[in-house]
């Protein structure tokens, strides 16, 4: 291979390698969020919690674009596909998440909104009409399969019917979120996107409160705190991830994202003293092979025939 090739391939890989540990830096970010969240909630309905949580990303966010004299506005042609899915796809996606805990455990419920990468997969072969590389069907099963381990082993796996509509309805919201914004948002910068992302998440979650008079906040000043950081922590995570999807897309994003899993297990072993169990550490291997494919898969597909 001549230099000139080796430079070429060098540099068509290196947003890919900085995509991915984008991603992984987002599961990270998400799993404190996760850690932060812990006991808040008490049952209660998620709405309030949801409206502060990403009221404060959106702040927080809106500032460093005015620091940085970023656009305030989404590129033309990318506004109403960005507020359909902050509203409809993450907004909804996170009060369904909250909503199932209350129906069932957290690794029953975690386990449920972890297929959603089939779901990702699925929908691209049916949108694109493609079927994606061989290497990236594996890494999924790989990734399924410890998180499936990782999740299980955390708790007893215990679910109401209901709990079980309201998990797998999150997984197919936060599927239509990632290819909405996979396939809408292309030239508006990840700052900007993630600000009106945590503005329509908020706003869906306001709504959601008002219309279900379900407004229940914690209480006590360590609860303030803690959704403070809850709300830091999502305005890094939100980067991260729109930054990521730009730059590797929908299915690689969904495949190494199940890395929070694994990210919460450890973070609870450091921070809460809470066991971390052989079946972690394998599961974790399973979802650390499964990104380091996701991450070297070039994202070639083979053609299907139109159906």
């Amino acid at each position: 291979m001549t230099e000139r090739a080796h430079r070429l391939r060098r540099a068509s890989s290196t947003p890919e390698l900085t995509g991915s540990l984008l991603c992984v830096l987002m599961g990270v970010l998400f799993a404190f969020v996760v850690i932060l969240g812990k006991g808040l909630l008490h049952g209660d309905p998620p709405f309030a919690l949801l409206t502060f949580r990403f009221g404060i990303t959106a702040v927080l966010l809106l500032a460093v674009l005015l620091a940085t004299r970023s656009p305030l506005v989404p590129e033309r042609g990318e506004r109403l596909g960005l507020v359909v899915a902050a509203t409809l796809g993450y907004g909804t996606e996170s009060a369904l998440y909250f909503s199932a805990l209350n129906h069932g455990t957290a690794a029953a419920v975690t386990l449920l909104f972890y297929t959603y990468p089939v779901w990702v997969m699925l929908a691209s072969i049916a949108l694109d009409r493609r079927v994606p590389a061989v290497p990236l069907i594996a890494a999924l099963a790989l990734a399924i399969g410890g998180a499936a381990v990782v999740v299980v082993a955390g708790s007893g796996v215990d679910v109401a019917p209901i709990g079980i509509m309201l998990a797998l309805a999150c997984a197919i919201a936060y599927t239509g979120y990632l290819i909405g914004v996979d396939r809408v948002v292309h030239r508006t910068n990840p700052l900007t996107t993630a600000t009106w992302l945590a503005a329509g998440a908020s706003i869906a979650n306001l709504t959601y409160g008002l219309v279900l008079h379900s407004w229940v906040l914690p209480h006590g000043s360590e609860a303030a705190l803690r959704v403070f950081g809850m709300g830091a922590f999502t305005a890094g995570a939100f980067v991260c991830m729109i930054a990521s999807l730009q730059r590797i897309g929908a299915v690689r994003n969904a495949i190494i994202g199940v890395l929070e899993p694994l990210t919460v297990a450890v973070l609870a072993a450091l921070l809460l003293n809470e066991p971390l169990t052989v079946a972690t550490v394998v599961g974790g291997a399973l979802i650390l092979s499964a990104a380091v494919i996701a991450t070297l898969a070039r994202g070639q597909r083979t053609v299907e025939p139109d159906l």
